[in-house]
Formats: C-alpha cells, structure tokens, sequence
C-alpha cells in the first residue's frame, strides 16, 4: 500500500492521540518489567526498566524504537563485553578504573555520525558494569541481561502495541508544508496593490515541517523498505521544499501600483493555477484524494507567453521613460519569480510521483529529468 493511500479509520485514530498513545504503550512496557520481576525477582532489574524508559520516552514511532533498540543491544554487548572482561581477569582497582576512563574516553572521541547512541550506550554499559571494581562476574552478567530484556520489551510493545508510524506523521508533515506554502501563494495573489502582508507566521510553521521531516528519515528507513531505497530523493524533497519557501519569502518584497495593476495580474492568472496544484497535491499527500493530480506540462511556458504580453501591453505615454524601463524590469524581476516557483512546484511533484510510483512496484522514471 502506497505511503499516500487514505489512513485507515484505526491508523488516523492513533495519529491524532499519539501522545496519549504513547504514554500509555509506556506505562504498559514498565508494567510488563515490573510483572517479570515480580515472578521472578532477576538481580539488578531495574536496568531494564531505565532501559525501557531510556528507549521510548523520546521515540514514540516504531521505526525510531527499532533503531534506538538496536543500537543499544550492540553498545549493551560492546560494552558489558569490555567491563566483564575488566571484571574477570584484573584484581587491581587502579588498573580497572585506568583502563574503564581509557575506553571511555577513546568512545568519547571517535563517536559520532548516525551511530553515536551505540557509542554512548557502550560507553556507559562500561561504567555499569564495572561498578565500583568489587563485585564478581556474574552482577556484571546480569547488568547486561537486564538491559537487553529492556531493549527486547521496549521493540515488542512498540511494534504490536497500537503501533505508531513515522510515515504516518511524516505524510502530515509533508501535506501541512505544502498547505502552508500554498496558503502564502493565496493570500500574495489575493492581496491589493502595494501590499504590505505578513506571511512569516505561515512560512514559519512550513519550515518546521520540514525540519520534523528531516528527523523522521532515520524511522521511516526502519518501517519501509521502499522510503528506505529512495533515502536519497526524501532529502532532496526536503531541499526542495526549502527552496519553495525561500522563494515565498520573496513575495511580500514585490509590489505594484494600481495602475500596474492589470499587467501584474496577466501574470497572477498563471500564476494561480500554482496555488491550485500545491492545494491538490496537499490533499493527495494527506490521503484526502486517491491518485496524484496531473501537472500541466508547459506551465512554464504559458508564464513565460503571459510576461511578453504584459510588457508589451505597457505603453510610453503612460510614464516618463525611466519610469517605465524601471516598471518593465520590476515585471520581468516578478515573472521571473514566478517561473522559478513553477519550476520549484514541478520538481517537488516529479519527487513525490516518484515514490508514488515506487509504491506501486513500477519501474521508477527520471521524472525530474523530464521536467526540468
């Protein structure tokens, strides 16, 4: 099912009460360590239920639970490795703590990049492990235990428990900024002559969608393997969403008299079908319509033939002639703002048709080739 298909009733129910959700698959994750270690009373439980807090208080998604896990599992193992290794073979407390601040410390310096929770779970399994040097192996064994039991609680309620999925949030984040930036084209194309609207609030709430986007990449690879194999294409999609705003911040810069008014509007004609197409292409992400709108293919080309027929219609009588050169670069400069938005509009299309494609088991065109 493709990624943009209208959300079941069950699915939509979970996003719009995800924070409640999640609270709850918390409460529900501690619940089941507190049973275990009721029943069986295992020594040191209570790594496994910092682990389950650890894991999920910041992931609510399944994707983002998953990797998170599973980075701690292999920190957990580095690390207890390590320190059981400390524990069982040195008597010396010095020699000890010496060689758990030196692997510490060289963790400290070579972590980073996607992987760097790994390296701080290692880090601090150490610190665990080892304790304070006066207790045998098998506390140390234990530790590890705990942790991990932690980790393989903290995966199963999140993935059978009213699971919460990235690309579900990921869709919204993606509509609401293509909302937003179709809003700000509305209002500029609505506006009166010489205008002085604000737009950064929209603008704003735009960008923020994006950066949410970007932070859902590394939960989307987890829970799709098709997202997974065009990584590289959503992050040109969140570029080019930045572009599109960065282009919108523009327009509050533009004005016009009223008696150029008309010929601005030559262009604002072409330029409206924009906001259609963003509105459409809104409710397709958002799963409110079932197939991708169509884009006009020479809709740069009609901007192009709407700016010539604006500038010839501005007449010598109607200004001095600085004046009016002045008007007719203003123009041009507007136009040309314009195209760039259409062109800004047509690559975002050729991205998300692309996925849709993908989802649909087709082979995948340079769509953005074609267009550009």
């Amino acid at each position: 099912m493709s990624v943009f298909a209208p959300a079941s009733p069950f699915a939509d129910f979970i996003y719009r009460h995800f924070r409640a959700i999640h609270a709850l698959k918390l409460g529900l994750a501690l619940l089941i360590a507190v049973t275990i270690n009721a029943i069986w009373s295992p020594p040191h439980f209570i790594w496994s239920m910092v682990t389950i807090v650890i894991i999920m208080m910041s992931l609510p998604q399944v994707g983002g639970a998953i990797e998170k896990s599973l980075q701690r599992a292999v920190g957990t193992c580095l690390g207890s490795a390590y320190g059981v290794m400390l524990v069982a073979t040195i008597d010396s407390y010095w020699l000890i703590m010496g060689l758990l601040i030196l692997a510490v410390s060289l963790i400290c310096f070579i972590s980073a990049g996607r992987y760097s929770y790994a390296y701080l779970v290692a880090g601090f399994t150490i610190i665990i492990v080892v304790g304070d040097a006066n207790h045998d192996t098998s506390e140390a064994l234990w530790r590890t235990a705990n942790i991990l039991s932690g980790c393989v609680i903290a995966i199963l309620v999140s993935l059978f428990i009213f699971p919460i999925k990235a690309k579900q949030d990921w869709r919204s984040q993606l509509a609401n900024a293509i909302d937003n930036m179709a809003k700000v084209l509305t209002q500029h194309l609505h506006a009166p002559a010489n205008h002085d609207l604000d737009f950064r609030a929209e603008l704003e709430t735009a960008m923020k969608a994006v950066l949410t986007q970007k932070k859902l990449f590394f939960s989307l690879e987890w829970e799709s393997q098709t997202l997974k194999k065009h990584k590289i294409l959503l992050a040109e999609l969140v570029n080019k969403q930045v572009r599109l705003i960065t282009l919108l911040e523009l327009l509050p810069l533009s004005r016009w008299q009223e008696a150029d008014k008309e010929a601005y509007h030559q262009i604002n004609r072409v330029a409206a079908e924009l906001t259609a197409h963003l509105q459409r292409l809104s409710e397709f992400v958002a799963g409110k319509t079932a197939s991708l709108p169509t884009l006009p293919t020479a809709l740069g080309q009609e901007l192009q033939l709407r700016l010539q027929i604006s500038l010839a219609a501005q007449t010598p009588n109607s200004a001095p002639l600085a004046n009016e050169v002045a008007q007719g670069f203003a123009l041009t400069g507007y136009g040309w703002l314009i195209y760039q938005l259409a062109i800004a509009v047509e690559a975002l299309y050729a991205d998300i048709e692309i996925i849709e494609i993908a989802y649909r088991g087709q082979t995948v065109l340079h769509k953005t080739a074609k267009r550009s």
